[in-house]
């Protein structure tokens, strides 16, 4: 066999099993997924994005995977764990926003992920990540309109935003810049619209709920927090609306 056709047959060959490493790395992530087991399904991902660090779905787990693990991790308290997930998911939507930017997918993943690192940021990083929330849950909506995830964002974003005070607002935009727009009015039709999509969504149900709270709505706010109790329990986030959800109702019905 001459020597060029024997290099061509190993790099196929390479190929070839490259390709069914990595299929079935993928494979066992996704089981590990579904069992909540998101640590290991992390590291799992991460072997497949050592094989191939452009492919659209293994970015799209790596970053979904932090954020999930990261908000786990929050939930907890465990907020330096949850830190260092959550810049690393910041990192793979980067790198996942740049290979594909013709989809909807990558924006609405971009503002979830500033909306984690939000958390751990403070004065006019904040800010900075405030309209890139804003804007990437917008421009994915307009170029999804059946993707929930981005409505869901943006309720969040416009209930974060209207419920700073005059006085903050004044600090935040005198010390750190321009701050965003945002109405409790905003929030409340972007989670109506998340929940006609999917009406099973607890997380958009107990945030809609928190809505009508800073608006002094008691009567919406008990009907929400019944419907949060109400819907199959699905995953981790789930459990903690539905654990937030009845503590609140105690609060309010005793």
């Amino acid at each position: 066999m001459k020597l060029i056709e024997t290099i061509t047959l190993i790099i196929i060959t390479s190929f070839i099993v490259n390709g069914n490493d990595l299929e079935r790395i993928i494979n066992k992530g996704d089981s590990l997924y579904n069992k909540s087991f998101f640590r290991e399904a992390l590291i799992t991902y991460e072997q497949a994005y050592r094989i191939d660090s452009t492919d659209y779905f293994i970015l799209m787990k790596l970053t979904k995977t932090c954020n999930d693990l990261g908000e786990y991790y929050y939930e907890l308290r465990d907020e330096d764990s949850s830190a260092t997930v959550v810049y690393l998911g910041v990192k793979y939507a980067d790198r996942f926003a740049k290979m594909y930017p013709d989809s909807a997918k990558v924006y609405s993943y971009l503002a979830w992920s500033f909306g984690n690192q939000a958390l751990f940021e403070g004065g006019t990083e904040r800010i900075k990540l405030a309209h890139k929330i804003k804007d990437n849950a917008l421009k994915s909506m307009r170029m999804d309109s059946t993707d929930y995830l981005p409505l869901v964002i943006l309720g969040i974003y416009n209930r974060q935003i209207a419920a700073l005070n005059w006085f903050e607002r004044l600090f935040a935009n005198t010390f750190f810049g321009d701050v965003p727009e945002g109405s409790f009015e905003e929030s409340e039709m972007m989670m109506l619209k998340a929940l006609k999509l999917e009406p099973r969504i607890v997380i958009a149900a107990f945030h809609l709920s928190l809505t009508y709270k800073e608006i002094g709505d008691e009567v919406n706010e008990i009907k929400w927090l019944n419907k949060v109790l109400e819907l199959p329990e699905r995953n981790f986030r789930d459990k903690f609306a539905k654990r937030k959800a009845k503590e609140r109702l105690s609060e309010l019905l005793d």
